[in-house]
């Protein structure tokens, strides 16, 4: 794909209505995680994530927009966006891409890397920078913002400012991270449903037996004593 195919698939870019909101505070009631995500439009649902063992939150949750447009916004206003003095963290949680989930290192995609193309405020990335991020892994993509951000927010501010594009770049990066995430949390909702499933057949196979041989302990005739 060049790089006037790539601009035209960001700009068509359909996306998910589902979105991963992380980073959220133990302390947040549902009611108010759900308040902030409706400052971008009306929550069709939203599940927060629990462990079973515990009932404990996770700090993160699922939350279904009515379309991609909403689900992209709120990937754009917001990520950062204080609740409860920490900042949430928003990815497009997409179901069919997270089961083709890919390793730490290997390449994110073109696919991937539209997709958070159209999420970046502002003026579109460039294609051809939509194209190098789409060869880079997360652990590449993880180094990339350590790296930038270990110069200093004076300095990470004054790169933005001075090189074209890199403030679109930078943000690119950062769904390319919140994505990966949002994958993470579905597949650890996967096997928790597996497990859980799992544990639950395991349990009606034991109860059955306790019948069955309950059954034939009755059946068993008593013989006479002479």
């Amino acid at each position: 794909m060049d790089d006037a195919a790539v601009a035209v698939a960001s700009a068509n870019c359909r996306c998910s209505r589902m979105v991963y909101v992380g980073n959220i505070a133990f302390n947040a009631s549902e009611e108010e995680a759900r308040d902030a995500c409706e400052l971008i439009g009306p929550v069709l649902s939203m599940r927060l994530a629990t462990d079973a063992a515990t009932g404990k939150r996770k700090g993160y949750a699922f939350v279904e927009y009515a379309d991609d447009a909403t689900a992209q916004s709120a990937c754009r206003n917001l990520q950062g966006h204080l609740l409860r003095g920490r900042p949430l963290r928003v990815g497009l949680a997409d179901s069919d891409r997270a089961r083709r989930r890919k390793a730490e290192h290997d390449p994110v995609g073109l696919e991937d890397a539209i997709h958070a193309a159209c999420l970046v405020s502002g003026r579109p990335p460039a294609a051809s920078i939509t194209r190098l991020l789409a060869t880079a892994s997360r652990h590449h993509l993880r180094e990339t913002v350590s790296t930038f951000e270990s110069m200093g927010a004076e300095a990470c501010k004054a790169l933005k400012e001075q090189v074209p594009g890199l403030a679109g770049a930078m943000e690119q990066v950062q769904h390319l991270l919140d994505m990966a995430a949002a994958d993470d949390a579905a597949e650890e909702a996967r096997r928790n449903k597996r497990a859980a499933s799992a544990a639950e057949e395991s349990d009606q196979h034991a109860k059955l037996r306790k019948v069955e041989d309950g059954g034939k302990a009755a059946a068993r005739p008593i013989l006479p004593c002479f």
